[in-house]
């Protein structure tokens, strides 16, 4: 069935129905449905989406099986991390209150999406899931209506060209949080984990961990340490859990699952304590070495949810590999904080305090209003451990730092003088 077959049975199914949802709705509702940590029955939520149906035809009843279909590619989008919006969801560049007047496909897919998501029992999830989905519903919300809009960000249109670019990023932390990690259906976890036992029992049999089996919790328990510990001492047992983690996860396994290695609930340790190892790399002063490592993981997950990018930018401002930050810029179509501030620092290197210098500088302003006045110690932060921010905080800024900011704009001679300068 072609798409445009689809979607002209689905529109036509809902002016049967009562609630009469728009296309958009619709498309944003099923991709709230894909984000759910359990399946909701079609027979559950086609009555939550479109109320009680009239059929007085068979061609009628056959408008559901287009529905069926269009649920069914929604589904296998989300799988595939193609999380985008609908191209018609677009904001406009000039005045993001134009795409949010009411029935506009941008506001109507915000409201199908967070209809989808209040089948989420919330009760069910821990603070770092719940704090994820908050920042999601935060962001759909903003686009809902222009009021909403207004409300979130006044006459700040970069603040919301921002949060648009980068709402695949929150869906895709809900996504691999909230859906995936306690349902690894990508491999066969009992074949992994019991491999990877045997692995580890065969390495250490001389030692404390002889016939343990090595199960999530003491996994657990083991990364919990490690991850604490941001020195050159927690790199021996980073050493001995990757090479265990490499009995199983081989250059076969990796060629056959790179691009979504973090939808494997398996793959996750092993993520996380190479991209440890490339941080503390870092913080020691091994820029090339957390270069590559960073590198390799962009690779792996191209989603990013580690925000490695965020370390790869500054690293790559630090060694002056100009090039390659902006060729890697050219390829992360974002407005975040992070990328913004790399872009400024690479134009004001390259051109000095050009036109398109000052244009960064202003969008950084809009972007978040604590970011100058704490680079340049007008303002403090309270705390140095941030795990979590919203758009436009301090925290926000915090994170830039922790991830070598600073270092990054020091690195750029003059940068911080001409940061200040009004």
């Amino acid at each position: 069935m072609s798409p445009a077959k689809i979607r002209s049975d689905v529109i036509k199914l809902t002016v049967l129905s009562d609630k009469k949802p728009d296309y958009y709705f619709i498309q944003g509702y099923f991709l709230g449905l894909g984000l759910l940590p359990d399946i909701i029955m079609p027979s559950q939520w086609q009555s939550d989406l479109l109320g009680d149906i009239n059929f007085t035809t068979d061609t009628e009843l056959k408008y559901l099986e287009s529905l069926m279909e269009n649920y069914n590619n929604s589904m296998h989008k989300v799988m595939t991390e193609d999380l985008k919006m609908p191209t018609k969801c677009s904001l406009s560049k000039t005045d993001y209150r134009d795409s949010l007047k009411a029935n506009m496909p941008l506001p109507n897919y915000c409201k199908g999406a967070l209809q989808a998501l209040k089948f989420i029992d919330k009760r069910s999830l821990n603070k770092h899931q719940k704090d994820l989905l908050t920042s999601l519903n935060e962001v759909l919300s903003a686009f809902s209506s222009e009021q909403a809009a207004v409300k979130k960000f006044a006459d700040n249109q970069g603040l919301a060209q921002a949060y648009k670019k980068n709402y695949s990023y929150f869906v895709a932390d809900v996504l691999y949080s909230v859906r995936f990690i306690e349902n690894p259906s990508w491999t066969d976890e009992a074949a992994f984990n019991e491999q990877f036992a045997e692995e580890f029992a065969g390495e250490h049999h001389n030692d404390d961990f002889a016939g343990k089996v090595l199960d999530d919790e003491v996994i657990d328990q083991l990364m919990e340490a490690i991850l604490s510990d941001f020195t050159p001492s927690a790199f021996e047992p980073i050493a001995a859990l990757l090479e265990l983690f490499e009995g199983v996860i081989t250059e076969q396994y990796i060629a056959q699952n790179q691009g979504h290695f973090w939808l494997i609930h398996e793959t996750r340790p092993y993520m996380m304590l190479r991209a440890h190892r490339a941080q503390i790399n870092a913080l020691q002063g091994n820029i090339q070495y957390a270069i590559d490592e960073f590198e390799a993981l962009w690779q792996l997950n191209p989603m990013d949810n580690q925000a490695n990018r965020h370390w790869l930018m500054n690293c790559y401002i630090i060694k002056g590999q100009w090039q390659k930050l902006d060729a890697f810029l050219a390829d992360f179509d974002s407005e975040e904080l992070h990328a913004t501030a790399s872009r400024a620092l690479s134009e004001f290197h390259k051109h000095g305090d050009s036109s398109k210098a000052k244009q960064y500088k202003k969008q950084l302003k809009q972007l978040n209003k604590h970011f100058i006045k704490i680079l340049t110690g007008q303002e403090k932060l309270k705390s140095e451990e941030f795990h979590f921010y919203s758009p436009g905080s301090k925290e926000e800024v915090g994170i830039y730092l922790n991830s070598l900011g600073k270092q990054a704009w020091i690195a750029t001679e003059g940068s911080l003088f001409w940061l200040r300068k009004k």
